[in-house]
């Protein structure tokens, strides 16, 4: 794959490096704008996190990751312009190594409450299967996985079939990773993680659409500082 093949809007995924090579943040949420391949140069969105759009020092090593279709890739780039510019802030990049194809779990988690409805099923691949579906609530999402708000402790391993929707329905089946007991408003409840196992490529980037529109909105209206 070849860097003028990604896509406007493309949601992109950073991490930085320093100069020893050592990882010092991760988790920036970015999107790809243009490619020039007479000078070599990306630009892309400012990335932001927890709120915060803020400038990356030129010559920062980064890694970029990003999907397409059902696989995720990776290059690795220096920034040559990290100017926090309005309207929209912009960056650029210049790529120094080839997009490879990679296997990725890690994504950006947006702090988020939305109503969500689940079931306890058998099998991951069990998609289709129709049971009473329970209400809850999320507490963060990505393109990775959802946190949700239960009142039924589920211990690591078990299946579940969701219901999310953002404009439109999503349904997944995920596996329960973790579950922490914690108390909210007088009740015992659970912070219940769960990971994506059956999901189209389609909903995925739905959800990752979704996290970085929300975000942008949130700074844009103040709620956020920048």
């Amino acid at each position: 794959m070849k860097y003028h093949q990604i896509a406007l809007g493309t949601k992109l995924e950073l991490e930085l490096f320093d100069e020893k090579g050592e990882k010092v943040t991760s988790g920036l949420v970015s999107q790809f704008e243009s490619y020039d391949e007479d000078s070599s140069l990306m630009k892309i969105h400012n990335p932001f996190t927890q709120g915060k759009i803020y400038t990356i020092n030129s010559g920062t090593k980064v890694k970029v990751y990003f999907s397409r279709e059902n696989d995720i890739y990776v290059f690795e780039a220096d920034v040559i312009e990290g100017k926090a510019a309005e309207p929209v802030p912009m960056m650029l990049i210049r790529p120094v190594s080839p997009i490879e194809k990679i296997e990725r779990r890690s994504f950006f988690r947006m702090d988020c409450e939305l109503p969500v409805e689940y079931c306890v099923i058998d099998s991951e691949d069990e998609i289709n299967v129709e049971k009473p579906l329970i209400k809850c609530y999320t507490k963060d999402i990505s393109g990775g996985g959802i946190c949700m708000i239960t009142d039924v402790f589920h211990e690591a391993g078990t299946n579940i079939k969701v219901n999310l929707r953002l404009d439109r329905e999503i349904v997944f089946t995920g596996m329960v990773v973790r579950a922490t007991q914690i108390r909210e408003k007088g009740k015992i409840r659970y912070e219940t993680g769960v990971i994506y196992k059956h999901i189209r490529n389609m909903d995925r980037e739905k959800i990752i659409s979704f996290v970085f529109e929300t975000q942008r909105e949130r700074i844009r209206k103040g709620w956020m500082k920048i």
